[in-house]
């Protein structure tokens, strides 16, 4: 009796304790105290300069003054009947589509090839990541040393026999420019898209890849009916992050050739910049607003359609 009054006292004073130590908001406010921090700074550097772009396309700002006028839908008008704008579209879509073809073949390519232990293939993905800490900036000063059409690694390279026709006017020619920034660019970035689809590859259960062999499936059947099916989830993320970031692309081109030559590489963020430059902000920010709702609707389309495959792998 004694025993189960001591064991019904001490299960009330650890009820009380308990409840001493709950938060006045109940379980929920727990999680609101941990998510209150990540929502406040998702605000302020995410929505609110959403909020403040849109604002901004409306009005005839400079950038710099205090005061401005209400235009209605005049810069936005105006985005669509500039035909710069229209060139930077087209190149932008050149950009992207080029760019993200390539780089996901490489990158697929790399981690089948570097999927696996030992030391020199931890090496050698070791450096193919590498670039992705450089900044973009710095890629596309090495980029000019690389590209120099006098005294640069390809000139330099075009000495020996057989490589004569790197000996190209690169940055400096329209029919080549963009070549060579998609190059840049795909030397600071397949090393992300091999990350993921490394990751993917390591979610493969050797067991479907051991029953395929023992089948008598070859390598290409064993990728094409049991690897890539499996690496649905980790293709649609490098699909869709490497068509956003082709969409955004600009500190490469901006470094390398500026838009130029005679904007064949100029970018839809490319030109966004130069309009804020030249003191049009209402009419730059009409110009983002523009391409944050293409890139939105490409990435909706691409999830839909991607997701689809995931559920028939």
């Amino acid at each position: 009796m004694n025993l189960r009054t001591g064991q019904a006292k001490a299960a009330q004073r650890t009820v009380s304790i308990t409840r001493r130590r709950r938060s006045p908001l109940g379980s929920n406010g727990n999680r609101i105290v941990f998510v209150l921090p990540a929502v406040a700074l998702f605000t302020a550097v995410v929505v609110l300069p959403i909020l403040f772009n849109l604002f901004y396309s409306f009005t005839d700002w400079n950038g710099i003054g205090s005061t401005f006028n209400f235009v209605g839908l005049e810069n936005i008008v105006h985005v669509f009947s500039d035909p710069a704008n229209v060139r930077a579209v087209r190149n932008t879509l050149v950009f992207t589509g080029v760019n993200s073809v390539i780089q996901l073949a490489l990158g697929l390519a790399l981690a089948l090839a570097l999927f696996g232990a030992g030391i020199l293939r931890s090496t050698l993905r070791l450096v193919i990541v590498l670039p992705i800490a450089v900044s973009g900036v710095v890629l596309g000063f090495l980029g000019t040393v690389i590209f120099d059409p006098r005294s640069g690694l390809l000139v330099a390279l075009s000495q020996f026999p057989g490589l004569g026709w790197l000996a190209q006017n690169w940055l400096g020619d329209p029919s080549l420019a963009m070549g060579a920034v998609i190059f840049m660019n795909l030397w600071q970035w397949t090393g992300f898209t091999m990350l993921i689809f490394l990751a993917g590859l390591s979610t493969v259960p050797s067991e479907l890849l051991e029953a395929a062999t023992i089948d008598g499936a070859g390598a290409w059947r064993r990728f094409a009916h049991v690897t890539w099916p499996l690496l649905a989830p980790a293709a649609t993320i490098n699909i869709v992050l490497t068509a956003i970031g082709g969409f955004k692309v600009f500190d490469v081109i901006y470094v390398l050739t500026k838009g130029g030559p005679g904007g064949a590489t100029e970018t839809i963020v490319a030109r966004a910049v130069a309009q804020g430059g030249f003191g049009q902000f209402g009419y730059s920010a009409a110009t983002n607003l523009m391409l944050t709702i293409l890139v939105l609707s490409i990435s909706i389309i691409l999830l839909a359609i991607l997701r689809r495959r995931e559920l028939r792998a």
